[in-house]
């Protein structure tokens, strides 16, 4: 067992939002003996911003329906409310980890924090790079250390991903991107997406198939030009097709959390079942 473990040392963590999206969550490590002694709380299935700041504040947690009839609320857990026990995600009993509280403790308003995830990525000379695929941070202070940006699933297989380092993230921002919320054409405030520098269009994208056919030997080169010339066409369609149903996506989607998604009032009011019809 490493040292720091013997003395209780905890050690910060470099966490993906994609590897915790949709994993379960409990109040309380799974018994394996007797997996009924313990509650599920339900699933991660949204990361919240903070407004102003490159830092992750939580996630929701999407609740199942009482009697599948009743909504529930989604339930907010602060990005230090919970740890990971042998590969579960379990939530901390302690003061200021959930919903209200952990807002106070935060000294956040939800309603102004933002859902990353999907919304458009945009430079500042106006640039569009794709959308939001994961954010690594911190997970002791929520802090982001990089941003996946893709150009959508499609796209993705031929085109690769960038990552962009926290320095390139300028933040939220209102007036550009794509619609958040229904609302009149002339409400800038309904448009929203994440403003990086104009450096980002520099970074490296890496893990396509354009990628690797380009690193072949000289041996292969000449099959390489043929195989790159026909891939071609059919990488500007996967590209055109990618960001067409990214962008469809990002506008039924809800990507924030409270008055960027209807103004409603209360932390939570309707957020599930606006979230679920953005998705469908």
């Amino acid at each position: 067992m490493p040292l720091f473990a013997i003395l209780g040392i905890i050690t910060p963590m470099e966490i993906k939002t994609k590897d915790l999206a949709t994993r379960k969550v409990w109040t309380e490590h799974p018994r394996k003996d007797d997996p009924e002694a313990t509650k599920k709380v339900g699933r991660i299935h949204a990361f919240v911003f903070h407004p102003k700041e490159p830092r992750l504040v939580g996630f929701l947690v999407k609740r199942p329906d009482i009697a599948l009839m009743f909504h529930r609320k989604d339930l907010f857990v602060a990005f230090n409310g919970w740890h990971i026990q042998d590969g579960d995600i379990v939530l901390n009993n302690t003061a200021g980890s959930k919903d209200r509280s952990a807002c106070k403790e935060l000294s956040i308003d939800l309603d102004e924090c933002v859902i990353w995830v999907g919304l458009p990525v945009i430079t500042q000379d106006g640039t569009q790079l794709g959308i939001v695929d994961s954010v690594t941070f911190d997970d002791q202070s929520g802090r982001v250390l990089a941003l996946e940006v893709s150009q959508g699933t499609t796209a993705n297989a031929l085109l690769g991903q960038r990552t962009l380092p926290p320095e390139d993230i300028c933040g939220f921002k209102r007036g550009i991107g794509t619609q958040l919320y229904m609302a009149d054409d002339d409400d800038e405030r309904a448009l929203g997406a994440l403003l990086v520098k104009d450096t980002a269009k520099d970074a490296q994208v890496v893990g396509g198939a354009a990628e690797k056919a380009g690193t072949a030997t000289a041996v292969a080169k000449d099959k390489v030009t043929r195989t790159y010339k026909r891939m071609k066409p059919k990488v500007q369609q996967a590209s055109q097709e990618a960001t067409k149903a990214a962008g469809d996506a990002v506008e039924k989607g809800v990507y924030a959390t409270g008055k960027q998604i209807g103004r409603t009032k209360g932390m939570f009011k309707n957020f599930k079942d606006e979230f679920k019809k953005g998705m469908q």
